[in-house]
């Protein structure tokens, strides 16, 4: 199938379907993140701490458990159910944060939030690449991240709404329970199409190995996921230059729209004009904003540097997964986007604890510049890189 004809295709159903599964995930998520420092200063001490120390803890877990999922996901005959578990796991403990007393609850909830995302990322993926050809990867894997940033635009969006109707902000957490369970429901309607199935190899291996070249491609990912710091650090930028607390919200979602709005046609961009090139664009952009956030003072020249920061993850996202699809034998896909989202986790830990460090230590323009810079490297290196990364013609 040419490039042309395949990006003239519909989406699978399967795809659409995981794509609403996201969508009403991510209303469920993002009903509740937004408010969650407010909610918990109100009721625990030292919260920054907390909060650093629950995000960081957050990432561990899941970064551990997106590894271990792939390996489940190639040995596996179905997918589906762990898609299923991982995210019932994380329907059904995000709303118990309405009930935080104590200061080990809000990490033990937001630990088995998760630790269903760990379980359900790889194996999630790996069914959209057997789902869809090659010359659709692109178009795919944006869908999917699009529908997930509109998830999270409307879960703001919704909360700010109830808010503004006058329920309390634990009431708020509770009905975030029911885009949760409608998206598990969805997953119901999602069909897993029949994949390539590699023979059990000796010495316990199980299936075809994850190629080693691989790793000159995950190189520069860890790099610049090291870059990648939590968003969090954006808002905390705009509550240094002076933004209201009501801003902040407003600030997440219009942040989430930028993503939601490009998904989709960054990845049809991906499988037109070729993945690299778009992750690429999207690192370098990446680091530009960075930088920009470095020197831009006051609200509005934040907003707009916010605003333009939101097209890396459209262009980026996507490319990446589609990329690594590319990289790797289908009976090895699993494992591959364990690696991926594994490795991806721990250096987003890394990354927020040296940013928030040196932020700490040197100010904010500091640890901007010094993201930026890394980012810029990682571009360098993945061009460097993806030659040796690529499967020979001969294999």
């Amino acid at each position: 199938m040419d490039r042309a004809a395949s990006t003239s295709e519909r989406l699978p159903r399967t795809v659409v379907v995981l794509g609403l599964v996201s969508l009403l995930t991510d209303v469920s998520s993002e009903m509740i993140f937004p408010l969650l420092p407010a909610f918990l200063a109100a009721r625990l001490p030292a919260v920054p701490l907390l909060l650093g120390t629950m995000e960081g803890l957050a990432d561990l877990v899941s970064a551990l458990l997106k590894y271990q999922s792939g390996v489940w996901a190639d040995r596996a005959q179905r997918l589906k159910p762990l898609v299923l578990l991982g995210y019932g796991v994380s329907s059904l403990a995000r709303p118990m944060m309405a009930f935080v007393t104590a200061v080990w609850q809000p990490l033990l909830i937001r630990s088995l939030d998760r630790v269903g995302k760990g379980v359900r990322t790889s194996p999630r993926d790996a069914i959209i690449a057997h789902t869809v050809p090659a010359g659709l990867r692109g178009r795919a894997y944006g869908f999917h991240r699009g529908m997930d940033h509109a998830g999270a635009a409307l879960g703001s969006l919704v909360a700010l709404l109830l808010l503004a109707a006058g329920m309390k902000v634990e009431h708020v957490f509770l009905a975030a329970a029911v885009p949760g369970f409608l998206g598990v429901l969805a997953i119901l309607m999602a069909s897993e199409p029949q994949r390539e199935q590699a023979p059990a190899q000796s010495g316990g291996a199980g299936r075809e190995p994850v190629p080693r070249r691989l790793a000159w491609y995950l190189v520069p990912v860890v790099l610049f996921g090291i870059a990648n710091s939590t968003d969090a650090f954006i808002l905390l930028k705009l509550s240094e230059e002076g933004a209201s607390p009501t801003l902040l919200p407003l600030a997440w979602l219009m942040l989430h729209v930028v993503k939601a709005a490009v998904s989709y046609p960054a990845g049809w961009l991906a499988d037109r004009l070729g993945a690299p090139r778009l992750v690429m664009v999207g690192w370098l952009l990446y680091a530009f904003c960075y930088v920009g956030l470095s020197r831009v003072h006051g609200v509005t020249g934040t907003l707009v540097v916010m605003a333009v920061y939101g097209l890396h993850y459209a262009l980026s996202e996507g490319a990446e997964k589609s990329l690594l699809t590319s990289l790797v034998p289908a009976t090895a896909r699993g494992r591959a986007f364990g690696l991926y989202n594994g490795l991806k986790g721990g250096a987003a830990l890394a990354a927020g604890l040296l940013f928030g460090a040196v932020w700490t230590r040197w100010g904010s323009s500091v640890a901007f510049v010094m993201a930026g810079i890394i980012a810029a490297v990682s571009a360098i290196l993945l061009v460097l890189f993806l030659p040796r990364a690529r499967p020979s013609e001969t294999a």
